[in-house]
């Protein structure tokens, strides 16, 4: 059996000298056709799109922005931090590189939904971020929001309802910039604690001992410790929600106890009572001779016997 390319060269050695002169003009013919159709179809591509660029750069400038939302910042200072303004373009402005500008340079802003309004209008949507935590530092303090984005640095003062953090060797705290710390594994444990708590309904955190990600502590209205131990992503629930529930267990019979709760152990929760004198100005925990109480079962705990 004969090849197609043989057969084809077969029927070429059939024809004769004016047939074979026809024959290649017609293919040249053909190739020529199809070059023209691909360079008209390129320089028809071009073409358009360079219409459209300049369509779009002459009639969709920016000529009104505006800044709503959160009244963090006033609309002048946020358009400033922007980076844009007006006779910008507003097809080709970065919605992204929009956002990290605002939200780097004013560090209260927590995000920023950018909104185009063709044609020619910017809205700005500003979202705050709030103070939770407080690292310290030589007696002034530097505030973090839920995220561990620096907000402000080197205060000597603080607002209320804030979280006191030891979050161990801190390598860079920037304002509008995510804390950096020389433990990677921190910053997601606080983040993780801060959810497990919330949906768990333990509120009233006043210091977080993230120092050692293996032996972490918390200590709830300044006078109850929670050891928590080496925590995971399944474990921290079950800790916590037993803190939560002896803790209410115990405010709802001495408000102003003050004591530690073991909880490294899962599942289990052991009172450590801690006793003040009138000559103490802070609070001291006092060994006792008996052993703490263990819990009777899972879920609950009681405190030790005076």
């Amino acid at each position: 059996m004969q090849k197609p390319n043989s057969q084809s060269a077969a029927r070429s050695d059939q024809l004769s000298g004016n047939e074979r002169i026809i024959n290649r003009a017609r293919m040249r013919k053909r190739k020529n056709r199809r070059k023209k159709i691909i360079i008209y179809s390129v320089l028809a591509a071009v073409f358009l799109a360079v219409g459209i660029t300049v369509a779009l750069t002459m009639f969709f400038n920016i000529s009104e922005i505006t800044v709503t939302g959160d009244a963090v910042y006033s609309s002048d200072v946020v358009i400033n931090a922007s980076g844009t303004g007006l006779g910008d373009n507003l097809i080709f402005l970065s919605k992204t590189k929009t956002n990290e500008l605002i939200t780097e340079k004013l560090p209260y802003v927590g995000s920023v939904k950018v909104k185009r309004h063709l044609p020619t209008r910017l809205e700005l949507i500003i979202t705050k971020t709030d103070a939770v935590y407080a690292m310290v530092e030589n007696g002034y303090y530097t505030l973090l929001d839920k995220d561990g984005k620096v907000l402000e640095n080197e205060l000597e003062y603080i607002g209320e309802n804030i979280i006191i953090l030891n979050i161990g060797e801190v390598t860079a705290a920037e304002p509008g910039h995510t804390v950096e710390l020389a433990n990677g594994q921190t910053l997601e444990k606080l983040k993780s604690i801060r959810e497990v708590s919330n949906s768990c309904g333990l509120t009233g955190i006043t210091f977080i001992d993230l120092s050692d990600i293996y032996n972490i502590k918390l200590i709830y209205q300044g006078r109850i410790t929670l050891e928590l131990g080496e925590t995971d992503n399944n474990n921290l629930i079950k800790k916590l929600d037993l803190g939560r529930a002896a803790i209410d267990t115990q405010n709802e019979e001495n408000e102003l106890y003050r004591g530690t709760i073991n909880l490294t152990v899962e599942g289990k929760g052991y009172w450590s009572e801690e006793t003040v004198t009138t000559e103490q100005t802070e609070p001291t925990e006092e060994t006792t001779d008996e052993e703490p109480n263990e819990a009777p079962e899972e879920g609950t705990t009681q405190p030790t016997d005076d």
